[in-house]
């Protein structure tokens, strides 16, 4: 079954953070470098929706999110029907469940 992945308006700009982070420490190819291998694994989530896996947060998990890594961050999603809607990306070393209360 393929799914569509739906990048909601929070993580669209989550990820110009990440973005225009890179961008001022290491540059324009890295930032981009950056962004595209994050879009890259969230695209994967169409065919393979069971690649990412629960989350570090008892609440969360209940609630049906899950999180693909990709490298030093983390995109949080959650199906509902044929369509996957990803809520945050953040780095791996910030309490990113706390996005969520």
């Amino acid at each position: 079954m393929t799914y569509k992945v739906e990048i909601l308006p929070t993580a669209w700009e989550d990820l110009k953070r990440i973005e225009d982070w890179y961008l001022v420490q290491f540059g324009v190819e890295t930032a981009l470098k950056v962004s595209s291998h994050i879009l890259d694994a969230l695209e994967r989530l169409e065919m393979f929706l069971d690649s990412g896996s629960l989350t570090p947060d008892e609440w969360m998990n209940k609630k049906g999110y899950r999180m693909i890594i990709c490298e030093k961050h983390i995109a949080i999603y959650r199906q509902i029907g044929n369509t996957v809607y990803v809520y945050h990306i953040a780095d791996t070393q910030t309490e990113y469940t706390k996005l969520f209360y």
